[in-house]
């Protein structure tokens, strides 16, 4: 993938490479040329004539190759940010684009909002590999995804963060509203047939929030211990992160 700065640099070298062969070739003709023209001064103005066509041709000769290259150039990028972004299995995005999207959250975040992070593991997961094989534990991580993406808004960031773990980031939503589509979701895939070896499945879901000025990572975190208590809940629950019970451990 080309950033913008690798973009300018390399349209630079085109053009320098460019420039420096029609240079040149340029000096050459005018070699070629002093031979059968007496010297005179007109020969100084035949030279700078040259490098001005030279100059001109280069930039003329780059520009046309950038717009020839330039959709290519798109689409590489694309098919490089897809790849680098997207779980291979699932096609929801990865803990790579998580991580980038994390960076960025600061500035992407609007002020005075509100935003929380779910974190989602399907329950006894070990134990479908185990008995059922690994095809069927990809089948049941693929109809997950599906159904979680179904469930989720275009501004939510869905991702597969590894194994049967998965992350929604949702912004600008009420802890009431996120609560109850917690829940939701929880009961959707509980109540849901999977198409594949094993029909059933449930999930724990671990929340936490997060307001302007918050560490985003840091309420990952809360989040994965919130799940950990839906784990030890018994699992298929809905675990809130409660600071106050943080305070009290410290």
């Amino acid at each position: 993938m080309l950033s913008i700065k690798e973009k300018k640099s390399l349209i630079l070298r085109v053009l320098a490479v460019v420039l420096a062969a029609l240079i040149l070739l340029s000096i050459m003709r005018i070699l070629i040329i002093s031979e059968e023209l007496p010297k005179s001064d007109s020969m100084h103005l035949l030279f700078i004539k040259e490098i001005i066509f030279s100059m001109v041709s280069a930039l003329f000769v780059a520009v046309l190759i950038y717009i020839i290259v330039k959709e290519d150039v798109q689409k590489i990028n694309t098919k490089a940010v897809n790849y680098a972004f997207t779980d291979g299995l699932t096609g929801l995005y990865n803990r790579h684009y998580l991580n980038d999207f994390l960076q960025k959250f600061r500035i992407l975040h609007k002020k005075d909002s509100v935003f929380a992070v779910a974190f989602i593991d399907i329950d006894k997961f070990k134990e479908i590999n185990d008995t059922l094989g690994h095809i069927a534990g990809d089948c049941i991580l693929r109809c997950l995804a599906l159904k979680l993406k179904s469930l989720t808004r275009a501004t939510d960031i869905l991702c597969r963060y590894g194994g049967e773990e998965f992350v929604i980031i949702y912004s600008d939503i009420s802890k009431e509203d996120i609560v109850e589509k917690m829940q939701q979701i929880r009961v959707s895939v509980q109540n849901m047939s999977f198409d594949c070896d094993r029909t059933d499945i449930t999930i724990s879901i671990g929340l936490s929030f997060g307001k302007k000025g918050d560490d985003i990572n840091k309420i990952l975190q809360e989040s994965d211990e919130a799940l950990y208590m839906a784990k030890n809940a018994g699992r298929n629950f809905v675990k809130v992160f409660d600071k106050e019970d943080e305070n009290k451990s410290l």
